[in-house]
């Protein structure tokens, strides 16, 4: 999980009560938290090999609350607002970890975000110039 603080972005680990040890990471950005926790993986893992345990395969899989989604991906958060129909004030309190979305927010912002992928994925980008502007 990563997820919107005050000041930091915060990643720790969620459904592996087994491991018998966490991780976590924090950073002033979401790449940088996880850049964190993946040092405190590794440290975890020279800590294990230097008791001789044996230490876990594992691979992650980062999920993002919505201020962390909107600082990870490059998206003007503005523009974005707009496209999906939120108010961008509204949108920037989510992003900075102000406030948090309720549910039917969270559904529109992933049906804005299915949006956008669609028309990437459709191939809405002229291909070629445009012969009036050449």
């Amino acid at each position: 999980m990563v997820e919107t603080g005050k000041d930091l972005f915060s990643c720790f680990m969620s459904g592996a009560d087994d491991l018998g040890f966490g991780l976590i990471g924090d950073g002033t950005t979401v790449r940088k938290a996880m850049d964190d926790f993946m040092a405190a993986h590794d440290e975890m893992r020279d800590y294990y090999a230097s008791t001789g345990k044996p230490f876990p395969e594992l691979e992650f899989e980062f999920v993002l609350d919505v201020g962390a989604f909107l600082n990870y991906y490059p998206i003007n958060v503005t523009a974005f607002a707009e496209y999906i129909g939120i108010n961008a004030s509204q949108l920037r309190r989510y992003a900075s970890g102000l406030c948090q979305p309720s549910a039917k927010t969270i559904a529109k912002i992933r049906q804005g975000l299915d949006k956008v992928g669609h028309d990437i994925v459709g191939g809405r980008l002229v291909d070629r110039p445009v012969l009036q502007y050449v």
